[in-house]
């Protein structure tokens, strides 16, 4: 590695001593120790790009002009929404309410939400049942969960569960001591790992997803464009359709690939010539066309002046630990860098959260609508690995059972923010 670029070696160290998890789709029969394709592709080898500044000026700009024009389709998806809520409020006199799910990356501890969303579909009697979404967001492994949360049916969520159950040792397997050699594309192969989430992109799952955008239900998953420096959500309810239509799932697969990339760990994903990785290296949760400056409400309002304003409810599984447990921190440059980045990790978390909650304030203050907000988090005390395997099996089975136990009890939503500079909110 060229010695005049340090900075590089502790990013590097942590992402090696901190074995950060990722997760996938559902499980599949145990696979062979060679993945499919040519041994280029089996060894992830990506070439270098030949690409200018004045090039990437052009991409970026004509990029920009499609993420605005893909924001304002999902904000007419919300109206068109709200147009079936009101009707069918009119019709029966069902409450009139708009549901959004947020679920947060955290790799394998995306366990939580896969136990939490069962037993939270199961407890039809507490007095927050759970409802068909009209929203689903997720980013990383949220974005691997969100297609089954997106579908609702129990068989959905007994698949998703059943993968956390199941690990398989050979999805992920580190390249070497020499890993960190600046050629390499990544310290990880997840080539199994990736035909995983292939194989579980099938027809009628995708058929699923392209039903409720039918409906005018939205399914976004949150990746980074590592080349325009921002977070992009890609509606998958719209590729769901698309992929019917021309029989492929190849850019379903890329965009949940590129949602759980962690950057650096594993392999970046191209996606129409630009390179995507985690989404979580924009925020580890998002929401979309729902801030009052979209003016969605203002639009509806307008169109009916006479409808009731819709309720707002925002539901967020976070697949972390909000607050960080004191631990003993040694002075040394690995030890620092790796509780610097668990703090870092949920003091980000905190702030999104946060920042949900000023959305939901202000269209309760400034707007009217009667807006709630709610999240549900992995508790401080919640079971640690044992191992520092990427995927701990036991400590996995530990979390979906924590999780499906939370679900079973109202009380654990939550609705004040922890303070992320003192111990005040805990």
């Amino acid at each position: 590695m060229n010695r005049t670029q340090p900075s590089l070696w502790p990013l590097v160290g942590l992402c090696i001593s901190l074995m950060i998890p990722v997760s996938a789709g559902p499980a599949r029969a145990q696979k062979n120790d060679r993945c499919e394709g040519t041994k280029k592709q089996r060894k992830q080898k990506m070439e270098l790009r030949s690409l200018t500044d004045h090039q990437l000026g052009v991409s970026v700009e004509e990029y920009k002009k499609t993420v605005a024009a893909e924001h304002e389709q999902m904000g007419q998806t919300v109206l068109r929404r709200l147009e079936r809520e009101y009707q069918d409020f009119q019709a029966s006199g069902e409450p009139f309410i708009y549901d959004v799910l947020v679920i947060s990356g955290g790799g394998a501890k995306g366990a939580f939400a896969s136990g939490f969303l069962e037993g939270w579909s199961k407890a039809e009697s507490s007095p927050i049942a759970m409802p068909e979404f009209d929203m689903v967001t997720g980013v990383s492994t949220g974005a691997l969960i969100a297609p089954y949360a997106f579908g609702g049916t129990q068989e959905d969520y007994v698949e998703i569960v059943e993968f956390y159950a199941n690990p398989e040792a050979n999805w992920v397997k580190q390249r070497g001591k020499f890993a960190i050699l600046p050629h390499h594309v990544s310290l990880y192969n997840d080539c199994h790992l990736q035909e995983t989430i292939r194989e579980a992109i099938d027809e009628p799952l995708v058929r699923g997803v392209a039903e409720g955008a039918s409906e005018d239900r939205l399914l976004l998953i949150g990746a980074t464009n590592l080349d325009a420096g921002r977070g992009r959500p890609f509606n998958l309810g719209q590729e769901a359709q698309a992929a019917l239509e021309t029989g492929s799932f190849d850019r379903i697969n890329s965009i949940l690939l590129a949602s759980s990339a962690i950057p650096t760990v594993f392999p970046p994903v191209e996606i129409d010539e630009m390179l995507y990785a985690d989404g979580g290296a924009t925020s580890n949760l998002f929401l979309v066309t729902l801030s009052s400056e979209d003016g969605l409400v203002d639009q509806f309002i307008a169109r009916h002046p006479e409808a009731p304003m819709p309720k707002l409810r925002i539901w967020i599984v976070v697949n972390e630990r909000l607050v960080p447990q004191p631990a003993v921190t040694q002075p040394r440059w690995m030890s620092v860098g790796g509780r610097a980045l668990d703090t870092l990790t949920a003091t980000n978390e905190l702030f999104a959260l946060d920042l949900v909650k000023d959305i939901v304030t202000d269209y309760r203050e400034v707007r009217g609508v009667d807006a709630e907000f709610r999240f549900v988090a992995i508790p401080a005390d919640a079971p640690q690995p044992e191992t520092k395997e990427m995927f701990d099996k036991k400590n996995m089975l530990q979390l979906e059972e924590l999780g499906r136990n939370m679900a079973a009890d109202p009380s654990v939503w939550r609705t004040e923010v922890p303070d992320a500079y003192s111990f005040s909110r805990d």
